[in-house]
């Protein structure tokens, strides 16, 4: 072998030999045609969509931008510009451009082996408003019914309900209101505790979604409470004093009770009896009653539960009270009365009660009235009413008796029907009224006058 390397022809045979083999392998690849996968290609890539970076949305608000999409037109071998689509960048960078209206060129990434032959557009027109904030007090509204009969209270929203919006200052002062909504419909007690979204709205009660309000939500806290009526308490009285003693007080530890309910069946309530029985009075120290409270038919419960009455009497006494005035009621407008009797159209009346009652009396506690409604012309023997004051009672009933004269007009009554008249001093044309109720002993036709007050403090 090493005979054939050191001999001259055989190593110019070989050398000959590769080199026509060299030549083949140049010759064979220079004349066959490019394969697809090793040409160079262009494409236009469309609606590439532009992406933000390095914006501090935190201190601004990117209130315009265009284009949000471009066109890029690249180059390369065909494998490598059929690659995803989703390869292809477009970048804003927004990092150091502030508040205002800016051109901003635009970034592009390409996959490897791809090169940008254009973009269109090449930049992007920007406008950046600086964020503002400013603190409003949230309201909580309220919606729906709740549940038996209760009744909505005044929400109690956490921290007052301050709250602190933040918007672009073009949309800040749009502002009108933050508010949330609560519903509470079915509720069966006091909701504590409650989130409540909150959102912002401007003067025509439309919503501003972009408002950035912290906290974004609030606690609430909404008391339920019973429908309730505060109504005042009438005491009635049953059975006898002891012989020769007279009321001089009966009251009451509260004024009025608190009765809860439906609406309906409050709106028939008007007042709450109650009934103490005078015969267990002791005397003459007061006598304290202890009375329980039963909640009116239909009503869920009453308010105290009980109450404390104090029956005070004293020795019964009497008292000639004089000039007490008679008063004319119902007279029509075509007929003038004059009283008759008795003279100067005054009464004297004698009553009996306890010495510190008897005291206080006046003439103007007493109302003594005759109704005329129905008396034809002529002279009429009528009994009139009389009203006393609360624990009075007439001595002698006797027969109280009032004589009038009633005629027509001759001419036409001017004034109106509450107007009190006087003629003369013999008579009287009398049109008031006086209040009618019940109260002490006497005879028909005697009332007390503070009955529609009975039950209150005297």
């Amino acid at each position: 072998m090493d005979k054939w390397f050191n001999n001259n022809a055989i190593a110019k045979i070989l050398a000959l030999c590769i080199s026509i083999l060299l030549w083949a392998m140049v010759h064979i690849d220079s004349s066959t045609p490019a394969t697809s996968g090793s040409s160079v290609d262009t494409k236009t890539i469309n609606d590439v969509k532009v992406e933000v970076v390095g914006f501090d949305d935190k201190a601004y608000v990117l209130m315009d931008m265009d284009p949000k999409v471009v066109s890029l037109e690249v180059k390369g071998k065909r494998p490598n510009i059929t690659s995803v689509f989703t390869d292809y960048r477009v970048k804003l960078n927004l990092e150091n451009v502030g508040p205002g209206t800016t051109m901003v060129p635009l970034t592009v990434e390409l996959p490897y082996g791809v090169e940008l032959v254009s973009k269109n557009p090449s930049s992007a027109k920007v406008t950046i408003e600086a964020k503002q904030t400013k603190t409003y007090s949230a309201s909580v509204v309220l919606k729906g019914v709740p549940d038996g009969g209760l009744q909505m209270g005044t929400p109690i929203v956490e921290n007052d309900g301050k709250v602190s919006v933040t918007l672009p200052e073009s949309e800040l002062k749009r502002v009108h209101k933050v508010e949330g909504t609560l519903d509470v419909s079915g509720a069966q007690d006091s909701v504590d505790g409650k989130s409540v979204k909150l959102k912002a709205y401007d003067k025509n009660g439309r919503e501003i979604p972009d408002a950035e309000i912290s906290p974004s939500s609030i606690r609430v806290d909404v008391p339920m409470n019973k429908l309730y009526k505060t109504v005042p308490i009438e005491i009635k009285q049953t059975g006898k004093l002891p012989q020769g003693y007279a009321l001089s007080e009966v009251k009451a530890d509260v004024e009025g009770v608190a009765v809860y309910g439906s609406k309906d069946v409050l709106e028939g309530i008007d007042s709450y009896s109650l009934t103490v029985d005078l015969s267990r009075f002791k005397g003459p120290a007061p006598t304290e009653y202890s009375l329980d409270l039963t909640p009116p038919e239909g009503s869920e419960k009453i308010e105290p539960s009980s109450v404390k009455v104090v029956v005070k009497a004293a020795p019964l006494g009497e008292k000639t009270v004089n000039d007490i005035p008679v008063t004319i009621k119902n007279q029509s407008e075509k007929t003038t009365v004059k009283i008759l009797s008795p003279a100067n159209a005054k009464m004297s009346l004698t009553v009996q009660g306890s010495d510190e009652v008897l005291k206080s009396i006046q003439a103007e506690d007493f109302a003594i009235s005759v109704d005329v409604s129905g008396l034809g012309q002529g002279i009429h023997t009528v009994t009139p009413t009389i009203t006393l004051p609360k624990f009075v009672s007439l001595a002698r009933s006797g027969d109280l008796k009032v004589e009038i004269e009633v005629k027509n007009s001759a001419k036409p009554v001017t004034s109106t029907p509450s107007d009190t008249s006087t003629e003369g001093n013999n008579g009287q044309n009398v049109n008031s009224e006086t209040d009618s109720g019940t109260g002490g002993e006497g005879s028909s036709g005697v009332s007390g006058m503070n009955s529609e007050q009975t039950g209150k403090e005297p």
